[in-house]
């Protein structure tokens, strides 16, 4: 029960009190009173009645005129009973009425009794006594007396309680609403919120309150801030190059790794190396501000330009003079153009007066075609030597004599291959597992691939950038909710699939008319998915996501952020999203048992996430000492080949 209705309650019950016990006291001094009048008129009218029947009462001739006299005194009403008795106590005449009450109930009559008061006087004739006469008051009218004064109180204390109660209600609506708002307070903070702090009331005990839960939001929100600050500053120190900005060498390692080993190399068509060029000259000439100054144009003409030309790319600063960048979606074609854009807008550099040199430095580039990755950074090396042989301002770029076929189509070959799939809903799922440490699955997620005409898979690392290109993400994410689906209403009650889902479906008004009709056409199902969205994509959309979240909310459909860290970006947005989970790029978990860096970095991001009630999962996990070191610091979740490889997911 609520403290308002409490309060409430009390009131009544006090009322309630009050008016039982007013009503009483008044009820019992009131039949006091009447009782004393009503002896007192008996009395009264015996005396008078008996001086004045004296002289007739022994005269057997006057009988008639002293029964006259009786009945005129006893019609009127106010008496139940009047007896003339001889001196020998024998019953001359008498009068009696039964006790009628009118208009008031038994109940009350039978509550609050009111004995019938007597007079009595002598009847002589001179020094001679001829008897007495008795007069009893009739206590009806006493009874109505009380009764119209007990409801005239009633409705007095009724009138004054309904006035009272709403005019506490009111009060307590005021006086109570600080409690709200503490109370909406306390609930936003379990939401991982921290709204503005409440208004102070007027009250003094609730204002201490108010001022205490005030503090607490605030400092919760500085604890908030300051570990996400702790993290950021870890990861700066850790993995980004302090001068521009950028990833740095070692970030670069454990990315490109990455990919590789989870054969996202397909999403990245190239790698370029750009190495610039008489830096220790510059040095030596002009200081090292000048050096700096130089370095940090290069870094934001090499972010503006891919930025414009190839969103999705990968920069690091790899060593003092030399750049890499990992080209996302891009033909040989398309990286050619964005070598030679390049060159221009460095060797505007020294028209700026940035570098008294002419020549600003050199570009080697090659395009993946299913290389290791140790053979990928050989063939990028050779290339940027080649391109200094070849003079000043100059790329080089390998192509890599079409030796990978399944990414040498045009793009008009690709439209046709991603329509048909569409078409044909031709497409492959594949799934893993993934984890708890107590060994419960917490859901499995869904990898899709398709086939060309010859049958050949295609990875979604692959096809997704084209089907990007092409504006079909929200085709393809349609096919692949629809297929899960279909699926999971035959595989066992107890398997949840994650599904990858892309931010511009979740931007489109028409995907999201059409995935919650089909949610809600199959409610059993949809609390068994969970959508997950890439944190790059997350941090451009906030809003979208937001919303998107509070869609799913209703339908018990989970939502996670997959690859968080993997842009190195501040997780303070992670305050205004409320996901259920958040899956860590495989990064970090990768010789996490040696690596302290990455154990600080997973155990501070847990601490967080914990602290905003998600769970965490490290992704990539291959062996069981990386397993232990994640147990040890209490990680939710894991996925990777140590807990199950990728396997074809087929129902029966």
């Amino acid at each position: 029960m609520t403290l308002l209705k409490q309060l409430i309650l009390m009131i009544v019950l006090l009322f309630s009190v009050l008016f039982c016990g007013s009503i009483y006291l008044s009820i019992q001094s009131s039949r006091a009173f009447l009782a004393e009048e009503l002896s007192t008129i008996a009395q009264d009218t015996a005396t008078s009645l008996g001086m004045q029947l004296s002289p007739l009462v022994l005269d057997p001739q006057q009988r008639v005129i002293v029964q006259s006299m009786l009945d005129a005194v006893f019609d009127s009403g106010y008496y139940r009973k009047i007896q003339i008795v001889d001196v020998n106590g024998i019953v001359i005449l008498e009068r009696i009425a039964p006790l009628h009450v009118n208009q008031v109930p038994d109940w009350f009559v039978r509550l609050f009794p009111i004995e019938t008061p007597s007079g009595e006087s002598l009847l002589s004739h001179g020094w001679q006594q001829a008897g007495s006469i008795r007069i009893a008051a009739n206590p009806g009218i006493a009874y109505a007396s009380l009764w119209g004064s007990s409801v005239n109180a009633f409705y007095w204390f009724l009138a004054a309680f309904i006035i009272t109660l709403l005019v506490a209600i009111s009060l307590l609506h005021v006086v109570l609403r600080p409690l709200r708002a503490v109370e909406m307070q306390a609930m936003a903070i379990c939401n991982r919120e921290y709204p503005a702090p409440s208004q102070l009331p007027w009250t003094l005990d609730l204002r201490r309150v108010v001022q205490a839960m005030n503090q607490m939001t605030q400092k919760l929100k500085e604890m908030f801030v300051e570990q996400m600050a702790s993290i950021d500053r870890l990861r700066q120190d850790a993995y980004l190059d302090r001068l521009t900005g950028l990833p740095n060498r070692r970030y670069f390692d454990l990315h490109f790794q990455q990919i590789l080993a989870a054969d996202e190399a397909l999403a990245y068509r190239a790698l370029l190396f750009l190495e610039v060029s008489h830096l220790n000259a510059l040095n030596e000439q002009q200081g090292f501000q000048t050096v700096d100054a130089l370095l940090i144009a290069v870094a934001n003409i090499l972010k503006t330009h891919l930025a414009n030309n190839a969103e999705d790319s990968f920069i690091a600063r790899m060593s003092g003079n030399t750049f890499a960048c990992l080209i996302a979606d891009a033909e040989s074609e398309q990286v050619a153009q964005i070598a030679t854009d390049l060159m221009q807008q460095l060797s505007t550099l020294n028209e700026q007066g940035m570098t008294p040199y002419a020549q600003i430095g050199h570009i080697g580039v090659v395009m993946y075609h299913s290389q290791t990755g140790s053979e990928w950074l050989s063939e990028v090396d050779l290339a940027l030597r080649t391109a200094q042989a070849a003079g000043n301002n100059t790329f080089y770029l390998d192509d890599g004599h079409d030796k990978n076929s399944l990414a040498t189509r045009s793009a008009t070959q690709w439209r046709d291959l991603l329509q048909t799939a569409l078409s044909q809903q031709n497409i492959e799922l594949d799934t893993q597992r993934v984890k708890a440490l107590d060994g419960q699955s917490l859901h499995h997620e869904v990898f899709a691939r398709i086939r060309d005409a010859d049958g050949k898979l295609i990875p979604a690392a692959l096809f997704i950038p084209m089907a990007k290109r092409h504006g079909l993400l929200p085709q393809f994410d349609r096919l692949v909710i629809d297929r899960c689906l279909t699926q999971l209403a035959a595989a066992p009650p107890q398997t949840r699939l994650a599904i990858n889902l892309f931010g511009i479906s979740i931007a489109d008004p028409e995907f999201m008319a059409w995935l919650d009709d089909r949610l809600n056409a199959a409610p059993h199902l949809a609390q068994r998915l969970s959508f997950e969205l890439a944190e790059h994509e997350v941090m451009n959309q906030l809003a979208d996501v937001a919303d998107f979240i509070a869609k799913m909310a209703p339908l018990q459909v989970q939502v996670g952020l997959d690859n968080v860290g993997r842009g190195l970006s501040s997780l303070a947005y992670l305050s205004r999203l409320k996901v259920n989970y958040l899956k860590v790029d495989g990064a970090f978990s990768q010789q996490i048992d040696h690596n302290r860096d990455h154990q600080f970095y997973m155990d501070a991001m847990i601490k967080i996430a914990h602290g905003l009630d998600f769970l965490v999962i490290a992704k990539s996990v291959e062996t069981a000492a990386e397993q232990a070191t994640l147990a040890a610091i209490r990680i939710d979740g894991i996925q990777g080949f140590a807990v199950e490889e990728i396997m074809r997911w087929e129902v029966n």
